[in-house]
């Protein structure tokens, strides 16, 4: 335990509390053992009611850093490295193959499946023990992850979370997180994807077009509408422009679309089988008549123009947070009259594929497109830009109107179906899926994975000593079981798992790996590094390569950069039994140096 070489990734709310545990238990505190914690996050104002190691005046300062000293102030004996690097396929040569080797078991406090992905890869590669555990509201898990003894982390994973269908989604809601699911997706199309768009139009802008051009479908096509109609029609250039063209997107979300909605599908509707067009769960919506002196509708305006500025660059006036100025200015927008339109497709099935541009000549439409946006763009400055805004779910700053647009899109919108409205702080809750992290959760959640760890660093516990855990405080419900052991592959009287990787001592050749993998009863008919193919039984250039180095052909061929650091590298190696079955054999390491 003292002289152990620990390896935690992350120090947020999980990687804090490890911590603290590893500080009382005397973990790499002895002279040999070392712990070495790495995040390349920093410390925000919102950490600190669950990340306990950190302090008011630690703002801005990098996690890892502050979190060591503050484990180290528990317990002067613990040997700790810092580092602020992400653990990735760009910090390799951080986390080198030595690294790896001299470690003894790694501790995951992630917060994102992809990082827990890769943490999983490497420790397979590596047979290093994994100690993963995460926590939602509540709940809480641990799993026991041992190199030969259990199944890996990405051998089992849980069901996608069922979504919303897109139709329910955007014409009939019935309820206040599939508006606020139609509020990002809105924001997230006005104010990021379209200046991206219009940004690489006028980074390349002939570029641009061949791509479009290649495309020719209506994607392309929507995608050359968005950025024509953001680059001539709603071209802001004063601030004024802005609330025109908040005001003009009030009218068009919250009015115009749901007298179209109305007029296609009428309140006394009926459906192919004679049932009410408008029956549970549909809610049959009304207009939102805009008022300048709702404090609701001037909220919307004030959020959505100053957004718009920002997107185009546009100064913001002193006068502009002004209610009464605000509103005096939205009243002489002028608003054209709607009038619905017959014809217009409204997907009402989820399981439907909207073909209504299927008889349209999108390659021509697009050419059209494409000159049109031409000329816009001479109208334009050197080297103009948009900036794209990314929504920030759990921003600090209160004051860049991020979520009071995603909250005022989403209340109009329930507004107009009869739905229950929401303050902005539950809106940034759903619209961001956020869940409070409870302190108890997580101290569950590590004080089960370090009582895991005195039997990984003991050694020689058989499956049965290791408990996987899920638990529910809420209800509450705890549940522990023993790891699922991993699949065993066979063949003749080879035994072998995910856990498993040859190696081949040697600088051999491509004819001697084939014989070496004979000698094993496989016949293998492809061996490829990386994305390259090296050799296959199906071209005959290959045979010219039989008597080459291996090294030698990645190098040539995978275009392959062995590091100084690096001793060998991997193959894979497709193979098939004597009846022509294919073996999925593991991963082979080819020792050249």
């Amino acid at each position: 335990m003292r002289d152990s070489n620990i390896f935690v990734v992350g120090s947020g709310a999980l990687g804090c509390e490890f911590l603290k545990n590893f500080a009382l238990m005397g973990v790499s505190c002895g002279r040999k053992g070392k712990l070495t914690i790495t995040d390349d996050d920093v410390i925000e104002k919102s950490n600190l009611s669950r990340q306990f190691l950190f302090r008011d005046w630690n703002i801005g300062q990098a996690k890892s850093t502050v979190a060591a000293t503050a484990a180290s102030a528990i317990n002067s004996s613990l040997h700790i490295d810092a580092l602020q690097n992400r653990a990735c396929p760009e910090t390799e040569h951080v986390f080198n193959d030595a690294f790896w080797e001299g470690l003894d078991a790694v501790i995951n406090a992630l917060d994102n499946v992809n990082a827990r992905m890769y943490m999983d890869m490497r420790c397979l590669y590596f047979q290093k023990p994994l100690l993963e555990s995460g926590t939602l509201g509540p709940k809480c898990n641990t799993q026991m992850v041992i190199p030969h003894l259990t199944e890996n982390y990405g051998a089992s994973r849980d069901p996608p979370e069922k979504q919303a269908p897109m139709c329910t989604v955007h014409s009939f809601p019935h309820n206040i997180d599939h508006c606020l699911t139609w509020a990002r997706s809105e924001f997230e199309g006005l104010l990021e994807k379209t200046p991206n768009e219009v940004n690489s139009f006028m980074s390349n802008p002939a570029e641009y077009a061949a791509a479009m051009r290649k495309a020719g479908d209506a994607q392309a096509r929507e995608l050359l509408e968005r950025v024509r109609e953001c680059l001539d029609k709603e071209r802001c250039y004063k601030f004024e422009d802005c609330i025109a063209w908040a005001r003009l997107k009030f009218e068009d979300y919250f009015s115009n679309r749901v007298k179209q909605l109305t007029f296609t599908f009428p309140e006394d509707a009926a459906t192919s089988t004679g049932a009410p067009f408008w029956s549970a769960p549909k809610r049959f919506p009304h207009p939102v008549q805009f008022s300048a002196v709702d404090s609701s509708h001037i909220q919307f305006i004030l959020a959505a123009s100053i957004l718009r500025a920002v997107s185009f660059g546009i100064p913001i006036p002193d006068w502009a947070k002004n209610m009464g100025n605000l509103a005096d200015i939205v009243s002489k927008v002028a608003v054209p009259e709607f009038e619905p339109k017959s014809g217009v497709k409204i997907e009402t099935d989820e399981k439907a594929t909207n073909l209504s541009s299927a008889s349209v000549d999108d390659a021509a439409v697009i050419e059209d497109l494409l000159t049109k946006l031409e000329a816009c763009a001479k109208k334009l400055p050197s080297g103009f830009q948009m900036k794209p805004i990314q929504f920030e779910k759990v921003s600090h700053d209160d004051t860049n109107f991020h979520m009071d647009l995603i909250a005022g899109l989403a209340n109009m919108r329930a507004r107009n179906y009869g739905i229950q409205e929401v303050d902005k702080l539950k809106a940034k809750f759903i619209a961001g899926r956020i869940i409070p992290a409870i302190a108890t959760t997580t101290a569950m959640a590590t004080g089960l994975v370090c009582l895991e760890l005195y039997k990984v660093l003991a050694g020689d516990h058989p499956v049965e000593d290791y408990r996987n855990t899920f638990a529910n405080l809420a209800l509450p419900m705890f549940s522990m079981a023993e790891p699922v052991p991993p699949k065993e592959m066979k063949h003749q009287d080879l035994r072998w798992t995910v856990w498993d990787r040859w190696s081949i001592k040697g600088n051999i050749t491509v004819a001697e790996l084939l014989k070496w993998l004979s000698d094993k009863g496989l016949t293998a008919y492809s061996v490829s590094c990386g994305t390259s193919l090296l050799y296959n039984t199906m071209f005959p250039r290959h045979r010219d390569r039989l008597k080459r180095k291996m090294v030698d052909v990645a190098q040539e061929v995978a275009k392959v950069d062995v590091p100084a650091y690096r001793k060998h590298f991997d193959v894979v190696v497709a193979c098939e039994d004597d009846d022509g079955n294919d073996i999925d054999i593991p991963l082979i390491s080819i020792y050249f140096r």
